[in-house]
C-alpha cells in the first residue's frame, strides 16, 4: 500500500483514498484468500489474414487486463502486471497457453487462473464445440491453421491442477456445418473424446461430462467457468459493450465469479446497444467460487443453471402450517383453516422474483412478449419483470427449460406458502405485524394498528428488503406472484400470492389468495420460478 506523502498533496490524498477504499472492502465482507495465487492470460486477435479485421478488440483486452491487475492478478508469465498478447498465430497461441498452464501448475493447487480471448471464433456444427481462431487461421480450418476448442482449452488448463479456471471468450460463434475429418480427429485427441462426439460438446452437461471424464484426472475440488459473450451462432459485435461491463463487474466487491458473470449477462441483456447479444455460460464450480475482490456470505449457497436463469436456492423438505387461523385479521373466505402440510422433497425456488434482465433474454429469443410499464426501459437489471399474465409466465418457463436443460415451473400453492413462511406459523414470515420497513406495499394503509408511510407506487429492486429464514427475498410485496393453483377444475381462475407494491398490507399475509384470469396482464404481476432437484443435488445447492 502507498505511504501517505508529507504535506498532504495530491499524492497523499490518492494514498489516503486508497487506504480508505481498502478499509471499506475489509469491512464490507470477507476478502479473497491470501494464499490464492492469481494468474491471467489475455489474448486479443484483430489483424486476421483470412477473416474480417476487428477494430476494437485491442481496447477490449486493455480494459479487461486493467481490471484484472486491479484485483490482484499477475501476468501469465508468473510475474508483473497482466499483459495483453496481440495478434497471435496458431503456434504463438498454443505456446502461450502451454506456458500459462505450466505457470498455473507451478503456482500450486489453490491457484486461480483466468484466460480472456477476444477475436474470431467458429462453432463446429449447430450444437458443436467452439474453436478460438488465431490470426493466421485459414477459412478451411485445417489442423495446421486452427487452434484449440474451448473443451480442449478447459481440459488443458484444469490439467494444471489449478483449483479454479475462468475462461472468457469474447468472440462470435459462426457455425461450420461440416468440420473437416482431420480437424475432428485433432479435437478428439485433445479432449479425450470419441471423434463422433465432437459435434455434441456444447452445453453445460456435455462440457461437464468431458472435463470430469476419468482420463482428465481432475480433482474433485477443481472447478471451471467458461463464459461466452454471445449465444450459439451469434456475432460478438465489435462495439466493446461486453468487455466494458465485464471490466466493471471484475472490480465490483461483494460477489464471487459466478455472481459477477451473472451480472454481466443481465447487464448486456439490458444494454442500449442496437445489436443483439446474449452471453451464455458453461460451468462446473465446486464449493464456494473465488471472488475478484470480496465475497458476500449470503450468496454462498445460491446457484443458477444458465446465463439468464434466475438465482435459485434449495429449500429443504419439511412441514408447514398452511392456511390461516379463523381469528387472523384480514382473513379471506377462500383461505383454508390452518393445518400442517408436509412437503416431502426439497426443491429449488427463485431467490428473487424474475427480473427484467432475465425476462429480456427470453424476449430477445422471440419466446416471450415485451414488457410494459416500469419494466419497459428500466436500466436497473434487478427491477422485477411486470405486466405478466399466467400464459406469459408459461412461455418464460418453457424458454427457461430449453436454455437450462432443467424443467422449470411455477410453485404449487403449498410450495409457495411453505417457502414464504420459512417455518413461521404467523401471518407474515417475521411475525403478526407489518410495517413500511418490512416490504413494498401500500404504506398508507394499516394492518392491525401498523405504522404508515407515504405511498411509493412503484416496484423496487428484488433485493431491497431482508430475506426470510430460507434466504428468499420479497416473498411479500413488490409483485404478485403466479402459482400453479386453480380456483376449480376448469382453471378459469389462477391463484396469485404475496401481494404487491399497490396492495393493502393484509394481502401480504402468507395465507392470502388472489384469483386472476390466466390471460390477464397486471402492472403488478410477476413470477418466481421453481424446479425439482435432481438426486445428486439433494443435500446441496449446485
Amino acid at each position: 500500500m502507498s505511504r501517505i506523502q508529507p504535506g498532504g498533496g495530491r499524492g497523499g490524498l490518492r494514498a489516503l483514498a486508497a487506504m480508505l477504499a481498502m478499509l471499506w472492502l475489509v469491512l464490507a465482507g470477507p476478502v479473497r484468500a491470501a494464499d490464492e495465487p492469481r494468474l491471467a492470460l489475455v489474448i486479443v486477435n484483430g489483424a486476421y489474414q483470412s477473416f474480417d479485421r476487428l477494430g476494437s478488440t485491442y481496447t477490449d483486452g486493455d480494459k479487461v487486463a486493467t481490471a484484472l491487475n486491479a484485483t490482484g492478478f499477475v501476468d501469465a508469465s508468473g510475474t508483473g502486471p497482466v499483459q495483453v498478447r496481440r495478434d497471435l498465430t496458431r503456434a504463438a497461441m498454443r505456446q502461450a497457453i502451454a506456458d500459462f498452464r505450466a505457470k498455473l501448475a507451478a503456482a500450486g493447487p489453490k491457484a486461480f487462473g483466468t484466460l480472456y480471448f477476444s477475436g474470431h471464433g467458429a462453432a463446429l456444427g449447430s450444437y458443436g464445440d467452439v474453436m478460438l481462431l488465431p490470426v493466421d487461421a485459414g477459412r478451411d480450418l485445417t489442423p495446421e491453421s486452427a487452434t484449440m476448442t474451448r473443451a480442449a482449452l478447459t481440459h488443458n488448463l484444469l490439467g494444471s491442477g489449478a483449483k479454479t479456471v475462468l475462461i472468457v471468450l469474447d468472440m462470435c460463434r459462426n457455425v461450420l456445418p461440416a468440420p473437416p475429418p482431420s480437424l475432428t480427429q485433432m479435437i478428439a485427441a485433445e479432449t479425450g473424446t470419441e471423434a463422433s462426439a465432437v459435434g455434441e460438446l456444447a452445453g453445460s452437461k456435455g462440457l461437464r461430462r468431458m472435463v470430469r471424464a476419468p482420463a482428465a484426472a481432475i480433482r474433485p475440488d477443481q472447478g471451471y467457468l467458461v463464459a461466452f459473450s454471445t449465444s450459439a451462432d451469434q456475432v460478438a459485435f465489435d462495439d466493446g459493450v461486453f468487455s466494458k461491463i465485464l471490466a466493471e463487474e471484475i472490480r465490483r466487491p461483494q460477489q464471487n465469479i459466478a455472481d459477477a458473470l451473472k451480472r454481466v449477462s443481465d447487464r448486456v441483456a439490458l444494454s442500449s446497444t442496437k445489436n443483439f447479444q446474449k452471453p451464455t455460460f458453461d460451468y462446473g464450480l465446486q464449493g464456494a467460487p473465488p471472488c475478484f475482490i470480496s465475497c458476500d456470505r449470503a450468496a454462498s449457497d445460491r446457484f443458477y443453471d444458465c446465463a439468464n436463469c434466475p438465482w435459485m436456492r434449495a429449500v429443504p423438505a419439511g412441514v408447514t402450517p398452511f392456511g390461516s387461523p379463523l381469528s387472523e385479521p384480514g382473513r379471506g373466505g377462500d383461505e383454508m383453516a390452518q393445518a400442517d402440510v408436509k412437503i416431502d422433497r426439497p426443491f429449488a425456488i427463485g431467490v428473487y422474483e424474475v427480473t427484467i434482465a432475465e425476462w429480456n433474454g427470453c424476449v430477445r429469443d422471440n419466446a416471450c412478449p415485451k414488457l410494459g410499464n416500469w419494466s419497459k426501459e428500466n436500466p436497473n437489471p434487478l427491477i422485477p419483470a411486470s405486466d405478466i399474465s399466467y400464459e406469459d409466465a408459461q412461455a418464460f418457463l418453457a424458454w427457461l427449460t430449453v436454455q437450462s436443460g432443467r424443467a422449470y415451473r411455477l410453485p404449487s400453492e403449498q410450495e409457495w406458502e411453505y417457502a414464504s413462511r420459512a417455518g413461521a406459523p404467523t401471518a407474515f414470515p417475521w411475525g403478526d405485524d407489518i410495517g413500511p420497513s418490512m416490504a413494498n406495499y401500500d404504506h398508507t394503509a394499516r394492518y392491525h394498528g401498523s405504522d404508515t408511510a407515504p405511498y411509493r407506487g412503484y416496484p423496487e429492486a428484488v433485493n431491497s428488503y431482508p430475506a426470510n429464514a430460507f434466504g428468499l427475498n420479497q416473498m411479500q410485496g413488490n409483485m404478485w406472484e403466479w402459482t400453479a393453483g386453480c380456483t376449480d377444475t376448469s382453471c378459469k381462475g389462477r391463484i396469485m400470492r404475496g401481494g404487491s407494491f399497490q396492495s393493502a398490507p393484509d394481502t401480504l399475509r402468507s395465507a392470502n389468495r388472489f384469483t386472476v384470469p390466466p390471460g390477464k396482464r397486471r402492472q403488478d404481476a410477476g413470477l418466481r420460478v421453481v424446479r425439482d432437484l435432481e438426486p445428486d443435488e439433494i443435500g446441496g445447492s449446485s
